[in-house]
């Protein structure tokens, strides 16, 4: 990994300069953090819209799987492709929910006491091993329920994921074995008795869970309930900050610019490929990076509120201008990849769609360098997974 995650930043010299410049005032700017109740009220918005959006994106996923598998048909495949959509417009909205992980907030937090963790192995686990999902449905004294798959997730392997969006994706396309497209798993799959009758089941149970699940994540960010959303707002601020620029930090550098691009570009494997049974991975890449801007500009969709881009200009103008610049140019990146991203990974050395890929990556690690340093000007310490080589 140790040469892609050291790729030659254009203007890199300028750019040290620049950010030693925004940091060497840093140590006498704040005794404490400013008033952050604005953004952390704009932060709880957000992370509700944006939960609630992927919610009812489920919901319209799930009504989609129902009326599909209640009369599937051999020439059922129109009405497969229907559903496949579903699942791809259901990813838009969870893509930007990305941002609010990272902290041990409501999607993933650490085993509890009681038993309980957070939801995000369950909802969004991957890499996938698709033989599990497989043997469950092939051995037909394992029950299709959803105790069962909830039991059997990740159970003996991480990469053995039976829940979640990928799980319902390999079922809706099969194993992609096709280079220049996605899976193409036929309708009639889903027809008839036997395993077909199991994977109809599985479809439905494994659905209708990720609508549950999405549902308990949305609920604890619900506006003026006893729940996490109140809880961040009467934390000690400095706390609070450090959660949300954590998350957004953590998002940036070490999940998606190094653990789903530079992973994947330095293996060139599809196996690295995060939505690789649909070839949809570019809209996973664009809708995380869309949720950072999010957070850091304080907006979603029509709604704007205080960010925290207005917290750093009012302590640190210079980083504030750096770091907003740089989060600008990180979504022009994203949204300029070329799809599928598996064509990109196998291109060689050189090639336009790779050095796109590998600007994305250089961008968001500078990126989190720079949320670092925001964090140092407001007064806050985060703790990010990144920079391994360093």
């Amino acid at each position: 990994m140790q040469g892609l995650l050291r790729l030659a930043v254009p203007g890199a010299a300028m750019f040290a300069c620049a950010v030693a410049s925004a940091a060497a005032p840093q140590a006498q700017q704040l005794a404490a953090t400013p008033d952050v109740s604005r953004q952390l009220a704009t932060y709880g918005e957000i992370a509700y819209r944006a939960y609630t959006d992927a919610h009812g994106a489920a919901v319209v996923l799930q009504k989609a799987v129902n009326d599909f598998v209640a009369d599937p048909a051999d020439d059922s495949d129109e009405q497969l492709a229907q559903v496949r959509q579903a699942w791809l417009d259901s990813r838009v909205s969870y893509g930007q929910t990305e941002a609010f992980r990272f902290y041990e907030g409501p999607i993933d937090f650490g085993k509890r006491p009681d038993g309980t963790q957070g939801l995000e192995g369950r909802i969004n686990a991957w890499p996938l091993n698709e033989q599990s999902i497989a043997a469950t449905i092939d051995d037909t004294s394992i029950p299709i329920t959803r105790a069962t798959l909830i039991e059997r997730n990740a159970r003996d392997d991480e990469a053995d994921v039976t829940t979640g969006y990928h799980a319902i994706e390999y079922l809706l396309w099969g194993e992609d074995r096709n280079a220049n497209g996605p899976g193409n798993r036929p309708a009639k799959d889903f027809v008839g008795a036997g395993l077909a009758e199991r994977r109809r089941a599985y479809l439905q149970a494994v659905t209708d869970l990720l609508v549950d699940d999405l549902a308990s994540v949305a609920a604890a960010w619900a506006p003026e309930q006893a729940n996490y959303r109140m809880e961040l707002a009467r934390m000690d601020p400095k706390e609070s900050v450090a959660k949300v620029l954590t998350g957004i930090a953590t998002l940036s550098g070490f999940e998606l610019g190094y653990e789903r691009l530079a992973t994947a570009l330095d293996s060139g494997s599809q196996e690295d490929e995060q939505s690789c049974f649909s070839d949809s991975t570019i809209t996973d890449v664009i809708e995380n990076v869309t949720g950072v801007a999010n957070v850091y500009f304080g907006r979603y969709g029509n709604y704007h509120g205080d960010g925290v881009d207005k917290l750093l200009q009012q302590v640190n103008p210079v980083l504030y201008q750096l770091l907003t610049d740089q989060i600008d140019r990180s979504l022009l990146l994203a949204q300029g990849l070329d799809r599928p991203f598996d064509q990109s990974l196998v291109s060689p050395p050189g090639s336009a769609q790779r050095a796109k890929l590998e600007a994305l990556v250089t961008s968001l690690q500078t990126q989190t360098r720079l949320i670092k340093q925001a964090g140092v000007a407001l007064g806050v310490q985060l703790v990010v997974a990144f920079e391994r080589d360093e």
